[in-house]
Order: structure tokens, then sequence, then C-alpha cells
């Protein structure tokens, strides 16, 4: 019990910034208490027709009050609905939004054992849970326990007898169909853990299909997905299961109840202590409260897989953001430098005490061994590791000084494997750029890196869409379109991680020739594995097992 409280607690916390506003939830209320008052008045207006029969003859004017009760009631629940999937929708799409920004802006590091696919199912999925209670079944409830309390109302005046039999049915259908409901909780949780087990999974397998094919791994990915897609299964059915109980027991409830009412009714009405309008306003209102009573027992049963959703959608909102405690902004890098830096993960030792200092324009080469620390070394300058702000030195002030956002703007960065968004190749170059630049500008860029060839495949149109199954680019043409989207950025700093690994011997001296030209007026630092391309005049970072030896000219 205290682990089911503290993850409602979880779910309404995760909830809570993006509720709706007091003038938002009045209306709702509002609509809600209209709507379920006309509905109330058809059983008495039927109870008044009746009656009207049995005195020789029918009032027609309460036959047009009911149509126009029946027409009001159905245009206000019309409205009720669409308002409340409003309410709950746009709070959806806000914890959406929110959980996207805290994704892109948290610490590189604490997304490092989790698979982005399995993250994008947690927002796109879990969410889903989250949003069926608040657009649905949230009105469901609380219409429900405002018709249930006024239902009940207004059966006690008619007669309480009869009220004290139907509260006694409905209880012991609560008693029945509550703890079958509070199942959905750990079902719930395992049903969405196994669907973006599935995603995280096919995603991959998509994104390596030739990998696949060309190693016949086809048929061992099949086995696996089928042990996937089962699970997923499983837990549906569960689910299922648990569904298709309530249903059942919640119209036995009804059942039982009008047989009980009935028995009783027969009984009063032979001793003359009951009217027929009465009977027939509280089996109306019997049938009217299934409504009610099955939105009450769906709102708990989908309420708990929510809960279970939110745990996991509780973790993304809590990851750890990017963040500088200084505010100052870097406006042109002069000198960039490491002191006495260690960085460490888990029990290894990936830089130790390394120190190195780059003063104005020129090329750096960073050399080692795989696994010496290169990468991890290039990677300090862009703040991706808070531990380490207080080593990193920019204009011989520390990193932690700085505004992160302005550092990387002033920083230009090339992986080593670089990556190409679902998107235009002139969205593509402009990332991240806050001001417009025309096509001939990304033209002349594209082709001062070595990609005219390139250029007339795609007829210059840089509307292109990039695709990862459409194989627009070599790795060679990836690396030098990914050189060109760095240069753009006019950044004073460019990083390179190995930048000709996948250009033949032309296009390398060609690169080469680019990049020392480049590091005329800006500082360059790129790891090479190819000493034959180092000059005497750069300088020179080699890398041995995490520690540096540095050679500046």
């Amino acid at each position: 019990m205290q682990q089911s409280t503290q993850n409602k607690h979880s779910l309404w916390q995760l909830l809570k910034p993006y509720k709706p506003t007091n003038k938002s939830f009045f209306y709702l209320v509002t609509l809600i208490l209209v709507t379920t008052s006309l509905e109330l008045m058809l059983p008495l207006y039927s109870s008044y027709l009746v009656d009207s029969i049995g005195d020789g003859g029918i009032d027609y004017l309460i036959i047009i009050g009911l149509i126009a009760i029946v027409l009001t009631a159905a245009l206000f629940e019309g409205f009720l609905g669409w308002y409340g999937g409003h309410i709950g929708h746009g709070i959806s799409a806000k914890l959406r939004y929110s959980l996207i920004g805290r994704l892109l802006t948290s610490q590189s590091q604490s997304l490092d054992n989790d698979h982005s696919a399995e993250l994008s199912a947690r927002v796109v999925n879990d969410s889903k849970e989250v949003k069926s209670v608040l657009a649905e079944d949230l009105i469901g409830l609380i219409s429900g326990l405002v018709s249930l309390i006024a239902v009940i109302s207004i059966m006690f005046i008619l007669d309480w007898r009869l009220t004290l039999v139907l509260i006694s049915c409905v209880l012991l259908g609560f008693i029945i169909i509550t703890p079958i409901a509070l199942m959905m909780n750990n079902i719930g949780k395992a049903s969405q853990t196994a669907e973006a087990n599935l995603l995280k999974y096919l995603t991959e397998w998509l994104r390596y299909g030739q990998l696949i094919k060309s190693h016949n791994g086809a048929p061992d990915m099949q086995r696996q997905s089928k042990v996937l897609v089962n699970e997923c299964l499983k837990q549906e059915m569960r689910a299922t299961t648990i569904a298709s109980l309530i249903g059942p027991i919640a119209n036995l409830t009804l059942m039982i109840s009008m047989i009980a009412i009935l028995a009783f009714s027969a009984y009063w009405l032979s001793k003359g202590s009951m009217t027929l309008g009465t009977v027939t306003a509280f089996l109306l209102y019997l049938f009217g409260l299934t409504f009610p009573l099955m939105s009450m027992a769906m709102f708990f049963s989908n309420l708990n897989r929510a809960i279970g959703a939110s745990s996991r959608l509780s973790e993304i909102s809590q990851l750890p953001i990017e963040q500088s405690s200084g505010k100052q902004k870097v406006t042109n890098i002069q000198s960039l430098s490491l002191q006495e830096l260690n960085f460490i993960r888990g029990d290894k030792t990936i830089l130790d005490r390394v120190s190195c200092h780059f003063d104005g324009a020129g090329l750096a080469m960073v050399i080692g061994e795989s696994g010496s620390g290169k990468t991890t070394l290039m990677s300090q300058f862009l703040g991706f590791y808070p531990e380490t702000h207080k080593q990193v030195f920019i204009n011989d002030q520390p990193l932690d000084d700085f505004d992160l956002t302005s550092i990387r703007q002033a920083i230009s960065w090339v992986d080593q494997e670089p990556k190409l968004l679902h998107a235009t190749i002139r969205d593509n170059l402009t990332l991240g750029l806050d001001q417009p630049l025309t096509d001939e500008t990304l033209i002349e860029t594209l082709e001062s890196v070595g990609l005219h060839t390139w250029l007339l495949r795609i007829d210059n149109d840089l509307s292109t869409t990039v695709s990862e199954q459409a194989h627009q680019f070599s790795g060679g043409e990836k690396q030098r379109f990914a050189i060109a989207r760095a240069i753009l950025r006019q950044a004073k700093v460019l990083l390179l991680d190995e930048p000709t690994s996948a250009l033949d011997h032309t296009k390398k001296s060609e690169l080469m020739t680019l990049l020392r030209k480049l590091a005329l007026d800006r500082r360059v630092i790129m790891i090479c594995h190819h000493l034959e391309l180092i000059k005497p005049s750069d300088d020179i970072i080699e890398m041995i097992e995490g520690k540096a030896v540095v050679t500046v000219n």
C-alpha cells in the first residue's frame, strides 16, 4: 500500500507543472454539472409521464420536455467530451514537450546506459497512458461521482427502501472490482517495458539492416523478435484479461440490482406503498448508473496503468540538466588549456593529470593508440563533463565561468562518425545557427571541402531530405559534409576527430591543405592516425594510456 501511495504521488508530481488553469477547471466542472443535471432529469420526467397516463391521459408537454432535455443533454455531452479531451491532450502535449527538452539538454553521461529508442518509447508510448486518463477517464470519474451522489440522493427522496437495496448491490460490485482494477499497476508497467524493448531492438535492426543481411543474421534477429513480440502479447493479454473481467462484473452488479429492485417493487406495489412511476424512475436511474460505474471502474483501472508509466517518465523528468555556474558569454576564444585534468569512468582512469595549452591560431595534432583517451580529451573543451569544468580553461578562465551555449557556439566539432539528421541538406548544414545563410554560401562551402561531384549528383538541391536508408553519402563525403557544417559556424576553434580516416590519398591532401589554410586565423585541433600528414610546424599532443606528451611549436 505504501508503494502504491508513493507511485500515485509520483504521478501527481509529474503532472503538477502542467495542470489546467482554475478557469479551465471551472468550465469543465460547470459542463459536467449541467450535463449530469440534464441526464438526471430524464427519469423524473419519465416518472411523471407514466403517472399521467394513469390519471386518464398523456401530457404532451411532458413528451416535448423530454425531447428537449434529450437533445440538450446530447449537445452538452458532446461539448463536454471535446473540452475534456482538449484539456487532457494539452497536458499530455506539454508533458511530452518538457520530457523531450529534458532529454535534449541532460548531461551526456546520464544517458550512457539507455538506448535512444527506449527513451523515445517512454516519451511517446508511456505518455499515452497518462493522456488516456486525463483526456478520457478523468471526465468519466468526475461525472460518475456527481451522478452517483445525485442519483442516490434523488432515489433516497423517492423511496429510501429501494435505495438501500441498490446501495447494497453497488457496494458488492465495488468490493469485487476494486482489487482487480488495482492489478493493472504492475501489468501496465510490464507492458510498457515490453513495448519499449521491442521498439529498441527493431530500431537498431532497421538502422543496421545491411550489416545484418551481409552476415546472414536475419534468422537470428527473427527468432529474437519472436521472443520480444510474445512478451508484448503476454502483457497485453494480462491487461485484456483484467479489462474483460471488469465489464461482466459491472453488468452482473446491474442485473442483480435490477432483479432485487423488481422483486421488492412488486411486493410494495402489491401493498400499495409505491407507485408505478416511482418504479419506472428507479429502473431508469439504475440503467443511468451503469455508465458512471463503468467509467469509475475504468478510471481506476487505467489510473494504475498510468501510475506504472509515470514512474518511468519521472526518471526522465529528473535527469540532471547541463548547466554552468557562470553566465559569462564567450565572444572570442584566444586560448584553450587543460590543467592537471583527471577523468575517471567507473574504476577506469581515462585521462590522468593531463595538461596542455593552445594559444592563438595554428594546427595541433592529437596522436596515440586507440583507447588512449584522444576523443575524451577533445570533448573536454565542449563541457560535456561537469566534473572537469574547473580543470578546463578558456582565455585563462575556468569553463565554469562561462555559459555553455556560448562555448559551443564558439567551437565547431566534427565527430569521428559524423551524424546527419533526418532533415533537408540545408537544415543539416545550418544546424544551430541563429542567422540565415544563402544557398550560394552553403554551396560554396560544400565545394571548398571537395564535394563538387556530390553536389552535381543531387543537382545542387539543398532541399533534398537526408535519409539513413537512401545512402546519399559515402563515408568520405559524410565526413567532408560535417567539416563544411563546422566551417559555416565561423568559430575560432575547430575540433576534428580523425577527419581523414575515410579519404583516399588525394582527398587527404586536399583536406589537409584546406585545414592548414583555416588554421591561419583560427585554432584547429584534430585527432590523426596518419603520421605522414604531420608537419614540423604542427603542435603535437601524444596520448599514452591517458597521459599527454605535449610538443608545442
